[in-house]
């Protein structure tokens, strides 16, 4: 029934329906479908209420239901949640009730969604820990009611709270797990995480894979440590390995060298070994690698020694270990040492081997060296091819010597053969003169023998060469002579040996003889005379004629100017030690002191009877050192002495001439000897006053006189090349040691002295006591102790007109002094 509108009702209307009466409704509550709601669960409202309800409706945060999630029963009096979330179906939800008069609604309901645990997540936390230190556990898991926790260490139980810690110990490594459960949702999560627990890593160690690391051999090096090793890690010489001869195990722990070298890989070596907490390095290994040995090599020493010489073997050889060294004599063993040696013996002439090796490489090398041992050489001698050199005909000279001759050699007149005439045997041991001749070919003749130690020479040979007879001569040449003359013929003729002679008259054999004596002559001895002359060596003869006549009336008779004219010359020749040149001189010249003078007294008639040498003017005697030769032509001197100088000449006679040659000057060189350095000094030292005068005097005896030069400290000072270097004003510079050397030119000789000058002040003493003063004569030097007065402790001689220098240390004053001065 409608109700009737206010006009009808104004207007009085009447208005008829039914009336239905309705009560106000009660305030709806919201039951629920479980205890719980969980998330990912449906979960059901119901809007209870009492009363004349017509219609139900649901508000969630204030707005109709839109969620596909959320269903209404038909009545709407019923909402169900399909799948619960935590956020987006919490509310508040709130139920309305209505009928036409009246609606009531519910008091607000937040649903309070359990869920959870999500997961379980353990507070952030290391996972490493050194031993000591508090090591806290904490988890966490958002869960709706809240979670319960329990802690698992390895699997067993450790705590049932979400916070617990422990003090770390070794026993505290491994897996710690947290379960969070959540008895409403019967859900349980866990997380786990690995804990380790660290104690400090102790030193390592090197170890080798071998006792001995070898050269060319691979080597290992194995890093040896305790604890809990993560890592290793090498370093040589303080960097990572590069070489690629280097290779490391997988785990890096060993480490292998491929084919040693000495240099490159010694190290040192240091092994670290590393955990996430700790490291720790061994101590450097430096490796000690074995090589060699590389090459024995023998010190370098001559391959010739002369007999009873010292021989030192040595050999070296580079090895790690010192090489083990054997000496081998010809393949015996004579020696186990790296030097060795022997006084020389000609037995020890052979193969020397050096045997080095190494007992740790297994290696061994040899050198070889040949030595040869020499002995002195004796003195040679020469042999003659025939008993007699007869001239043009042919002649050999043959060295004979004994010990290890190399070589021989030949000197005439103290040079090389250079005649074409003269050859040699290959081996030049003998010497053949072609077509002999009496002057060319006499020499003196020397042969030496050598060897590469030794050398020697035979004495001189002067070949006594058989010639002639040439044609005679006969004197006087007078041809007439008066009767009852005494007649003396004398025939000569140049043949060596000396000739034979027969004299004919008339073809009427007289004598054999040179001379032939005619007293009181008659007519008979007028006629021709012939000199037969011969030679039984050279096999040769010849004939000289001579016609007398004889007067009955004397005449007078002259020696011919070919009689008178007969003259000599004197050639002299020089033979030097015997390892030096010969020379021969025609003038004053030097010869060495202990050379060999050979004195020749040329003449053109060889055949003159007699020779006589004269010294200074005296007639020579003979010495053990002087010989003549068997004629007295030449006379040798071997060694000569400085007393042999002075002049020498020969005399030649005949019956009728007596000629004496020129005189010629012998001159023997010596020296330098017994150097010395005045004023004289007082062990190797001489003072001098600051800014004095001092000079320095040098005398060596030697001849020729000796040429010097002076040194100050070592170096030669230009412009002082005599016997004296003076100090004019001395200053500190002249300090210092000064030497004088002195020189013999012509002997090749040199020898030196030296001293040291101290300049001091007039106010220091000396060492030397009271002054000094050096007084030079004639050469020779004397020194006296003398007073600042000049007076002379002792009397001196001084030659008449020689020169004194006298010095005092005060003053320096010289003097000059003749005959006159002479005095106390």
């Amino acid at each position: 029934m409608e109700r009737p509108s206010e006009a009808s009702q104004s207007r009085g209307s009447t208005w008829k329906g039914l009336l239905i009466i309705t009560a106000p409704l009660s305030k709806p509550a919201i039951l629920i479908s479980n205890k719980t709601a969980v998330e990912s669960k449906d979960f059901s409202m119901t809007c209870k209420a009492k009363g004349q309800i017509n219609t139900y409706q649901w508000f969630i945060n204030g707005l109709a239901p839109a969620d596909s999630r959320i269903q209404l029963s038909r009545d709407k009096r019923t909402l169900t949640i399909r799948r619960l979330t935590r956020r987006e179906n919490k509310g508040p939800y709130v139920c309305e009730i209505q009928n036409p008069l009246f609606r009531n609604r519910s008091d607000p309901f937040t649903l309070n969604v359990a869920y959870g645990p999500d997961g379980a997540t353990i507070i952030q936390t290391p996972d490493v820990y050194p031993i000591g230190i508090r090591v806290n556990f904490s988890c966490s898991a958002p869960s709706n009611p809240r979670s319960q926790f329990t802690w698992l260490y390895n699997g067993r139980f450790f705590s049932n709270t979400s916070a617990v810690f422990v003090t770390a110990a070794l026993r505290h490594t491994g897996n710690y797990t947290c379960i969070a459960s959540n008895s409403v949702t019967g859900l349980v999560r866990n997380q786990t995480k690995i804990i380790t627990i660290y104690a400090p890593l102790s030193k390592p160690t090197i170890l080798t894979s071998n006792n001995t690391a070898v050269e060319t051999k691979d080597f290992s090096l194995t890093c040896n440590g305790t604890g809990q090793i993560h890592a290793y890690q090498w370093l040589i010489n303080g960097l990572a390995p590069a070489d690629s001869r280097i290779q490391l195990s997988p785990d890096k722990r060993t480490l292998t060298i491929r084919r040693l070298t000495r240099r490159e890989n010694k190290g040192p070596y240091v092994c670290e070994i590393q955990n996430p907490l700790s490291r720790n390095r061994s101590d450097p290994f430096t490796q000690y690698v074995a090589y060699g040995p590389d090459i024995a090599t023998i010190v370098q020493t001559p391959d010739v020694y002369p007999t009873g010489a010292n021989i030192t073997f040595s050999c070296s050889a580079k090895s790690n270990p010192s090489s083990q060294f054997t000496w081998l004599h010809n393949g015996q063993i004579f020696s186990n040492a790296a030097s060795t040696y022997v006084t020389a013996t000609l037995m020890h002439t052979g193969t020397y081997t050096c045997k080095a090796s190494n007992s740790f490489t297994g290696l061994m090398h040899t050198q070889t060296k040949n030595i040869t041992i020499y002995a002195q050489l004796s003195k040679p001698t020469i042999l003659t091819s025939n008993n007699t050199a007869v001239e043009t005909k042919d002649f050999s000279l043959t060295c004979n010597g004994t010990g290890q001759i190399h070589a021989y050699q030949w000197l005439i007149n103290g040079l090389a053969p250079a005649d074409s005439r003269i050859q040699l045997s290959p081996d030049k041991r003998t010497l053949t003169i072609r077509r002999l001749t009496r002057r060319e070919n006499k020499g003196p003749y020397v042969c030496e023998i050598q060897n590469p130690l030794s050398r020697n020479r035979s004495d001189p040979f002067t070949l006594d060469v058989a010639y002639g007879p040439d044609t005679p001569r006969i004197i006087p040449t007078v041809d007439q002579y008066p009767v009852g003359a005494n007649i003396m013929l004398i025939c000569s003729a140049k043949s060596k040996p000396p000739a034979q002679f027969t004299w004919f008259h008339n073809r009427k054999k007289l004598r054999h003889s040179a001379k032939l004596s005619i007293t009181n002559v008659s007519l008979n001895h007028a006629g021709t005379y012939i000199c037969h002359a011969s030679n039984s060596y050279t096999g040769l003869n010849s004939t000289k004629h001579k016609t007398l006549t004889i007067y009955a009336k004397e005449k007078n008779t002259t020696l011919s100017a070919e009689d008178k004219n007969l003259t000599i010359n004197a050639e002299f020749t020089i033979y030097e030690n015997l390892m030096k040149h010969n020379k021969t001189i025609n003038s004053t010249s030097f010869v060495i002191e202990n050379g060999t003078a050979v004195l020749t007294c040329n003449t053109e008639d060889e055949d003159l009877p007699d020779i006589w040498w004269y010294f200074n003017n005296k007639r020579l005697i003979l010495n053990d050192r002087m010989t003549l030769s068997e004629y007295g032509q030449t006379l040798t001197i071997m060694p000569v002495k400085r007393e042999d100088s002075g002049a020498y000449r020969c005399e030649m006679w005949n019956p009728f001439l007596v000629h004496t040659s020129n005189s010629f000057n012998l001159v023997v060189s010596y020296g330098p000897e017994e150097i010395k350095i005045l004023p004289k000094h007082v062990h190797g030292q001489i003072e001098v006053l600051l800014k004095k005068k001092l000079i320095l005097e040098c005398w060596a005896n030697s001849q020729p006189p000796a040429q010097y030069i002076w040194q100050v400290n070592g170096s030669s000072i230009s412009g002082n090349s005599g016997n004296t270097y003076t100090i004019s004003q001395a200053s500190w510079e002249h300090a210092g040691t000064y030497t004088c050397v002195a020189m013999n030119k012509v002997a090749n000789t040199t020898i030196s002295t030296k001293i040291t000058v101290k300049v001091i002040e007039a106010s220091g003493g000396s060492s030397l006591s009271g002054g000094t003063i050096t007084v030079i004569v004639a050469g020779v030097v004397e020194k006296y102790l003398m007073k600042p007065t000049l007076t002379i402790s002792s009397i001196g001689i001084i030659m008449d007109n020689g020169t004194v220098v006298l010095t005092c240390n005060a003053e320096n004053e010289y003097s000059s002094i003749a005959r006159e001065n002479a005095g106390t």
